[in-house]
């Protein structure tokens, strides 16, 4: 699904992701943990171009992120920590059809996509609300329903339980366990709680922008998690 080789990222003149080699493998549900500063949402930026290497290359579908941003975009959702930043229109539905229009998609289609993803997520009575009137757990499943509308094979969960309570954390995750298990949907959750490890399949941990362990996670081992800064 998604493949990394020998990435390097850097930000003016310091180098945040060094050497980096992973495999996503489809269908899979993988959690890339690591330190704040680690260089998470870097490394995930690149899965669908919103990044590009430096050096090495990051491959979607078999096809270079260089070579075609699109492809990487149209497979690879993003839900941003800060998801309000992906709100642009003030209606519901309308929000949620802004990325099927920038896919040039008619009208009719747009709608049928838009009412299809507001039942699947049980908000079809949020669909003429103003966003602004929304409770952040639900301004949340807007951002979801909006990269969902458009039908990605992969999206990658930045960090997604940071500004919810505990009920809708729990929602929150189990919809994303939800889209990995029923619908073999690949997931990348970013995150630095090791609670979140339970969902996931493949474990990737960073540290100072390097990559130090990368596999299953009954392979994990607690040193790592310290060597990483992750136990207290």
């Amino acid at each position: 699904m998604i493949k990394t080789k020998n990435l390097y990222f850097k930000y003016e003149e310091d180098i945040i992701l060094k050497n980096i080699s992973i495999e996503i493998k489809e269908g899979s549900f993988t959690a890339i943990i690591g330190a704040n500063g680690s260089g998470k949402t870097t490394l995930a930026k690149h899965f669908n171009a919103l990044l590009m290497p430096a050096k090495g290359e990051v491959l979607v579908g078999g096809t270079s992120t260089k070579k075609d941003e699109l492809n990487a975009r149209k497979k690879v959702g993003f839900v941003f920590q800060n998801f309000e930043d992906q709100l642009v229109y003030p209606v519901v539905e309308e929000d949620i059809a802004f990325g099927l229009e920038n896919m040039e998609l008619g009208n009719e289609e747009i709608k049928k996509s838009v009412d299809e993803i507001l039942k699947e997520l049980n908000i079809t009575h949020l669909a003429k609300r103003n966003v602004n009137t929304l409770s952040m757990g639900q301004k949340q499943l807007i951002a979801l329903a909006g990269v969902l509308a458009m039908k990605p094979k992969c999206i990658v969960f930045d960090e997604p339980t940071t500004n919810l309570d505990e009920k809708n954390k729990k929602s929150i995750m189990g919809m994303i366990r939800s889209l990995n298990k029923k619908y073999r949907m690949t997931i990348i959750l970013i995150t630095n709680v090791l609670n979140d490890l339970r969902y996931a399949d493949e474990i990737v941990v960073l540290k100072n922008g390097i990559v130090i362990f990368s596999d299953k996670k009954s392979k994990l081992e607690s040193s790592v998690l310290k060597e990483a800064r992750l136990y207290d």
